[in-house]
């Protein structure tokens, strides 16, 4: 599997299977989204919230983990596609009255 084309923030994948599997270039862009929040969870540069006197400012900011488990969720399902291993789709259905 060679990678020929990378992403704005580097994630590689093959511009073959991006321009014809949906699902495949969901998952790229999924990823690639998701590299800026990872960064910053792992820099410890997201603020999930601060206060200043007697006001506070929450933020709706992703949780290390919650991060990570995206992250390995969209790339597992990357490395899925690439190989061939997609789930199956249902072509039809026979209803049957027994």
């Amino acid at each position: 599997m060679t990678y020929d084309a990378k992403t704005e923030n580097g994630i590689e994948y093959i511009s073959a299977l991006y321009a014809g599997n949906f699902r495949y270039r969901a998952c790229v862009d999924g990823l690639d989204k998701l590299t800026i929040q990872r960064d910053a969870v792992l820099g410890g540069e997201a603020v999930a919230g601060y206060t200043i006197g007697n006001r506070s400012i929450t933020r709706n900011a992703l949780s290390a983990t919650d991060v990570l488990k995206q992250w390995d969720k969209l790339l597992a399902q990357k490395l899925r596609l690439e190989n061939g291993n997609a789930p199956r789709k249902t072509v039809g259905v026979v209803h049957r009255d027994w």
